[in-house]
């Protein structure tokens, strides 16, 4: 492993990753010194194994998740003492449906996000952005819903209606990724990427160096970065890929990967 990361009972951190720990760390001694529950942002998958690593440490603490359905993967977590029984309107999150000219646009997740964030709004006010092939939802904090509503009026070129919508009303999600189970050399983010997208390491390698990779949404250049269990890897125009597990090594001593792969 990368010497520059942590071990924070039992899990790797990456030094980018301590402004997080350390936010979610005061969260965890909140609730437990002051005996009450603590709402966190939305989190996506490795801030979430994250959070249930650190919170192994304290007996009277548990986590709860929600992000507006079943199998959304930004969630919030509400952490709580065990007499605590949440219901969906703790989470304090609200569903919106885009309504646009259908006929005349064709939108995307990242047309929507930019859209979103443009507004002045940080990523972490926002959960999933959903699709059914059609029609678009997406969740955000409801303390923003008026302000998401007054600012945003448009994605990109086309003017858009932003509807309120009860959780029963939620689109199912048109899921176009794949799991796969694939063999690398080494944890190295270049090392993925090349094997995933069947690219030479030394083109895998520029695209990391010229800042179009993210790990965890968060551009990476490091192409040797070690990789690990819930990262997502965003690879910009080829698609992403989720790290599901990493199942130990084969007769060769490659990596064994189950990963999730979205391809654009």
């Amino acid at each position: 492993m990368d010497d520059k990361n942590t071990i924070i009972g039992g899990g790797y951190f990456r030094p980018e990753e301590k402004p997080f720990i350390d936010k979610i760390s005061d969260i965890l001694l909140k609730a437990q010194t002051m005996y009450t529950p603590q709402l966190t942002d939305f989190l996506n998958l490795r801030e979430q194994t994250i959070l249930n690593n650190l919170i192994n440490k304290y007996d009277d603490l548990y986590v709860h998740y929600f992000g507006g359905f079943g199998n959304a993967e930004r969630v919030r977590g509400i952490v709580a003492p065990d007499y605590f029984v949440p219901q969906d309107s703790d989470f304090g999150i609200a569903m919106y449906e885009i309504r646009y000219p259908e006929k005349f646009a064709n939108l995307h997740h990242g047309q929507i996000l930019g859209s979103l964030t443009g507004s002045g709004v940080e990523r972490d006010r926002f959960g999933d952005i959903i699709t059914d092939g059609e029609n678009w939802q997406f969740f955000v904090f409801d303390s923003m819903s008026e302000y998401i509503e007054e600012q945003v009026k448009k994605i990109d070129p086309y003017k858009i209606h932003l509807i309120k919508k009860d959780f029963s009303e939620v689109l199912l999600p048109k899921d176009e990724s794949v799991d796969e189970t694939v063999l690398v050399q080494s944890l190295r983010l270049d090392s993925i990427i090349s094997t995933v997208y069947d690219l030479s390491r030394q083109n895998s390698k520029a695209l990391v160096d010229h800042g179009k990779v993210q790990i965890n949404w968060v551009v990476n250049k490091n192409a040797s970065a070690f990789i690990a269990i819930t990262d997502t890897l965003s690879v910009r125009g080829f698609g992403r890929i989720r790290i599901n597990d990493i199942m130990g090594r084969s007769k060769n001593s490659k990596y064994i990967l189950l990963v999730n792969i979205f391809k654009k």
